[in-house]
């Protein structure tokens, strides 16, 4: 990737302006999350916005026209298929696969989303056994890296040590690497199923405690992609230098406006160049001081 920063799924769902948000500087882009049939999604109202905290509580729910117009559309974009992943859901492994099947093509990589807290029937595939047997399954077809995104912990969160033994299941049965993580379930009585997903900046700290968590049980052997609360460039250093890969944002976005990404880009750039470093492998450590 030109860059280590992505847009990640959930913006651009139905895969329409996937090659706009590229020329706005982002490395790569996630279209999706991507389900076999259309789907409403859960009733309105399902966004909230946090202002001061520069967050958001969304219960979405994969709204989306499917598979096949998203098909069409990344059959349109092909130009920039080595930036463009998709991310894939269902709620039987039979859906899985046939999304799976027919994206991959069109594809950098694909992100198999296991996590969103907002979609029923998503928690069968935390049962370790059911998650092994789909992805030993779509790792023998695979012709493209395939990630899987967890949900969020915490250090003191009593799913800690379930959610890490889900992220060694995947691994062990195949893919590619982890994007940590998605939203925080949370309740609101503001959105109309009264529970939903958190996301922006508060959930940044936290964020760099879970790379910090892989990294730690993986020691570099998979790809580990950083999603949650990244809006700055030294955020951006601060978890390649724990052990991500690469970073995704979403909700940043939103508040700080489409040259965010170039912002971002140009930031890093001067933290490297003031670190005296030339790849993005060699970031370690504390971002240097900039004046």
């Amino acid at each position: 990737m030109p860059t280590p920063i992505g847009m990640a799924a959930g913006f651009d769902k139905d895969c329409n302006v996937l090659r706009s948000l590229l020329n706005l500087g982002f490395g790569f882009v996630t279209g999706g999350t991507i389900t076999l049939a259309s789907r409403p999604g859960n009733p309105k109202p399902r966004v909230i916005r946090l202002p001061t905290e520069k967050a958001l509580i969304n219960s979405m729910g994969f709204p989306g026209r499917g598979l096949e117009p998203a098909i069409k559309r990344l059959q349109r974009s092909q130009r920039y298929k080595k930036r463009i992943f998709v991310s894939i859901a269902g709620t039987i492994e039979d859906e899985i696969f046939d999304c799976f099947h027919r994206v991959q093509s069109l594809a950098a990589g694909i992100e198999l989303n296991i996590s969103s807290p907002n979609t029923v029937g998503l928690r069968i595939f935390h049962e370790t056994g059911r998650l092994r047997g789909l992805i030993e399954g779509l790792a023998a077809e695979k012709t493209v890296p395939l990630f899987v995104k967890l949900p969020p912990w915490s250090r003191g969160d009593d799913d800690r040590r379930e959610i890490l033994k889900l992220a060694e299941t995947a691994i062990d049965a195949g893919v590619d690497g982890l994007i940590i993580a998605n939203t925080r379930p949370i309740e609101s009585n503001r959105l109309k199923v009264g529970r939903g997903g958190l996301s922006g900046q508060p959930l940044f700290e936290n964020t760099e405690l879970m790379i910090a968590d892989v990294q730690a049980m993986t020691h570099g052997k998979i790809g580990i992609i950083a999603c949650g609360g990244i809006s700055t460039s030294a955020q951006v250093w601060k978890l390649l230098a724990s052990g991500a890969s690469a970073v995704q944002l979403y909700t940043s976005f939103i508040y700080e406006g489409p040259g965010l990404p170039s912002r971002l880009n140009k930031g890093l750039a001067k933290l490297m160049d003031a670190a005296g470093i030339a790849a993005i492998n060699e970031i370690s450590g504390a971002p240097p001081n900039i004046k």
